[in-house]
């Protein structure tokens, strides 16, 4: 019959209103149409409160009911089984529907199950004891309690689960699993995601973080990244700024190629040591101007010098070991001690200090230059000196032929005693033999 109680439909509030109240019957009437729809009772009795009518419609369909006012049962004729449970009693245990059975199998091609929720807001249970004290407890609108195993399985479709508040609580071990993909949203980018767990492990090919606020890690013992596939890299890319603050110790061990592009400044500040080794080739160039500032001040190193340049001999004896090319002026200033160059072991030395004296010397059986406050002096070996002051100088052969020049005298002499003496007022010359042309 085409009406909106149609087949496997909730029937329509007004039809189960009808239902609840029942037919009438003065006795006499049995066969007359109360229904304004059409259903022509055909049987119809009442027992201990109860009505139990079996009702046809013009078009042959039929039906039947067993009802009292409040709660009824009714198959209809549009192959619907209804059960009605009127509003609950004084008692608090009247407008229900208990069904208790060893076990139950209901095989539906669709069910469906809503729950209005109760008068007083479906929270709270009032049951009164024999003494007359009530009590009263929270209760769900909608509850199922199973003691043992419980699957709900959606074969070819969709299974949802909504409510404001949803909350899945396993005694042991909690799974999702998916043959696809697990999607968790947290409102419309809006909402917060919490996992409070002593250890969270993912196993995964790819882990993709797309985030535009900010990434927080706060109150980590130890962060460790461990690469182990051929190939991997490591990327960090960002349009700000990068910061590591690191109390403790911090290594970086590169196998390859190390680099580091700077567009704008480079800075390194030390408050301690600093140390560099390079096992191969080490180049510097530098576009702009350098400053090397050595102060040497709280130093604890063995090392005398504030700054040592130590450089091995050329492999090609050839080329130089050390070479400054400057194409402008090299200039060096020593404010206190002044320079002191060596060339082996006292092979050659060259020194100037700040006491005005220089010298420089080719080893003991070469020559030796030296100039001080008093007099500048040439020397050869052993053999040979020139001498030179303020107030004269000499020349010296072998401690055996000597030349001396001054104000006073020049004086020529010999190591037998033969001289030759000139001064302004005589001319001396003495010797063994004195030849004269």
């Amino acid at each position: 019959m085409a009406n909106s109680n149609s087949t496997n439909q909730t029937p329509l509030q007004e039809t189960i209103d009808k239902l609840n109240n029942g037919p009438t019957y003065d006795g006499f009437n049995l066969g007359k149409n109360y229904f304004f729809e059409g259903p022509i009772p055909e049987y119809s009795q009442i027992m201990g409160g109860f009505n139990i009518t079996a009702y046809k419609f013009p078009d042959g369909s039929q039906g039947w009911a067993l009802y009292n006012g409040k709660t009824a049962f009714h198959i209809d004729n549009n192959n619907n089984i209804t059960f009605s449970a009127g509003e609950p009693s004084q008692s608090g245990c009247g407008g229900k529907v208990v069904i208790n059975s060893k076990s139950q199998l209901q095989k539906a091609e669709s069910i469906a199950i809503e729950v209005t929720g109760r008068d007083d807001g479906g929270t709270i249970d009032k049951t009164t004891d024999g003494n007359g004290n009530v009590e009263e407890k929270n209760l769900p609108s909608y509850s199922v309690k199973v003691y043992g195993p419980v699957k709900i399985e959606a074969v070819g479709g969709d299974c949802s689960v909504k409510g404001d508040n949803v909350t899945v609580n396993a005694g042991s071990v909690l799974s999702l699993k998916s043959n696809k993909d697990i999607i968790l949203q947290a409102g419309e980018k809006g909402g917060k995601i919490s996992m409070l767990a002593g250890a969270i492990e993912m196993d995964a090919s790819f882990f993709n973080k797309k985030i535009t606020g900010g990434d927080f890690t706060e109150g980590a013992g130890e962060v460790k990244v461990t690469q182990n596939k051929k190939g991997s890299s490591v990327t960090y890319e960002t349009p700000g700024s990068v910061l590591y603050v690191v109390n403790g110790d911090y290594s970086v061990n590169v196998k390859g190629t190390y680099k580091t592009d700077v567009k704008d400044n480079y800075i390194i500040n030390v408050d301690k040591d600093w140390g560099a080794k390079v096992l191969g080739d080490y180049a510097n160039v530098i576009e702009g101007k350098a400053l090397l500032k050595v102060n040497g001040v709280g130093s604890k190193s063995k090392q005398t010098q504030n700054l040592l340049i130590d450089v091995l001999a050329n492999a090609k004896k050839s080329q130089p070991g050390f070479e400054i090319d400057s194409s402008s002026l090299i200039k060096f200033t020593n404010k206190e001690g002044g320079f002191e160059w060596e060339v082996g072991k006292k092979l050659a030395t060259m020194k100037l200090t700040d006491k005005n004296e220089f010298s420089v010397t080719t080893g003991p059986q070469l020559g030796a230059i030296t100039l001080d406050k008093k007099q500048a002096t040439i020397e050869h070996g052993k053999t040979s000196k020139l001498s030179i002051k303020q107030d004269g100088a000499s020349m010296e052969f072998n401690k055996v032929a000597k030349l001396a020049l001054n104000n006073t005298e020049s004086k020529m002499s010999y190591g037998d005693g033969s001289y030759v003496s000139v001064k302004p007022s005589d001319v001396t010359v003495f010797g063994p033999m004195v030849y004269l042309n």
